[in-house]
């Protein structure tokens, strides 16, 4: 089981607010012991978005692509379980995507140590509600695809719809589109 926080509606401000998210998401991820250890990144030139990169590696080339203001899309943060060198599972993920207004972190790893409201509430600086949720995910379907696209991924597998635990949810119209 996975438990989800996340946010979908207008991502607030620039490369600045980027830089603070993604620092907000490896201080965040350690106060809980995930360690992140890998970063994602799409972006208009110099990164591969298919790629997930280690931290040590490429933190340096991102955080200075964010102060040059080149045009950052979206950061993963990552934390893998790891048998030797061997990557088993994801234990933590955490997106910040300036381009489709989405700010999510789950994680399947020390859940009930995890305060997600407080997590929550510090990812409404960075992104304007439409939609605000936490949930548990207990399906073999991809979460990233309901956090994008809501209820509407539900309906067209259906399958998947009664391994969701809706613990909080709030809908606030705004001036964009945005499915529930």
């Amino acid at each position: 089981m996975e438990r989800i926080v996340y946010i979908r509606g207008k991502f607030r401000g620039t490369n600045k607010e980027m830089k603070e998210a993604y620092f907000y998401a490896k201080e965040m991820m350690r106060k809980y012991d995930l360690e992140p250890q890998y970063i994602g990144v799409m972006a208009e030139e110099g990164w591969t978005g298919d790629k997930i990169l280690t931290i040590k590696r490429k933190e340096k080339q991102l955080l200075e692509d964010l102060e040059k203001n080149k045009k950052i899309e979206s950061i993963e943060v990552i934390t893998k379980e790891m048998e030797g060198k061997e990557i088993i599972d994801n234990k933590s993920y955490f997106l910040i995507d300036k381009e489709d207004g989405v700010i999510v972190f789950w994680t399947n790893t020390n859940i009930e140590e995890i305060d997600f409201k407080e997590i929550l509430e510090e990812m409404k600086k960075y992104v304007e509600p439409g939609i605000e949720e936490i949930c548990d995910w207990e399906s073999g379907s991809s979460s990233i695809v309901y956090v994008h696209e809501g209820e509407k991924s539900l309906e067209r597998t259906g399958k998947f719809q009664d391994k969701i635990t809706v613990i909080y949810k709030k809908v606030t119209p705004l001036d964009i589109p945005i499915e529930v």
